[in-house]
């Protein structure tokens, strides 16, 4: 019996911790904004995981560590950041077309197909947007931000 105690208390201290991977990169969403979707089932706008505070991120969407890099912080980072969204690709379309202005960002180009492809420029910085059908009701998300190269 005392070993069976024992292997209960260590099951039972080591259920407790913390799992560093995703407790790093927890959803939180805005104060402006409902957890979850709209009452007619679009993404809802502007949840955030905490380190992208200058672009809007789908609720529930979960970042793709395997294809995601990133480098600066803040309203300056640039890299790709890749979200598995829950949500069809028109609802998320429309999410990033009203969203997008939001957070300052100006469109420059569109172009709709089975890929789409969103691209807008705040700044000094490009945004591409990827939305890509991810079977059923999801959608793969690309989100890509670069620096501007200015004309001269």
């Amino acid at each position: 019996m005392t070993v069976l105690g024992a292997l209960g208390v260590v099951l039972l201290v080591t259920g407790c911790q913390m799992n560093p991977l995703t407790s790093s990169n927890s959803i939180t969403t805005s104060a402006s904004a409902p957890a979850g979707g709209t009452r007619n089932g679009s993404p809802a706008p502007p949840p955030a995981f905490s380190q992208f505070s200058d672009v809007p991120l789908p609720a529930n969407a979960r970042m793709d560590l395997d294809k995601t890099i990133i480098l600066g912080a803040e309203d300056g980072w640039i890299g790709r950041l890749a979200l598995d969204a829950s949500y069809p690709l028109t609802e998320m379309y429309a999410f990033y077309e009203r969203e997008m202005p939001k957070f300052s960002w100006d469109r420059i180009t569109v172009v709709r197909s089975s890929v789409t492809t969103m691209t807008y420029g705040r700044g000094a910085r490009i945004a591409t947007i990827t939305l890509q059908p991810n079977g059923g009701s999801a959608t793969t998300v690309d989100f890509t931000v670069s620096p501007q190269r200015i004309s001269r």
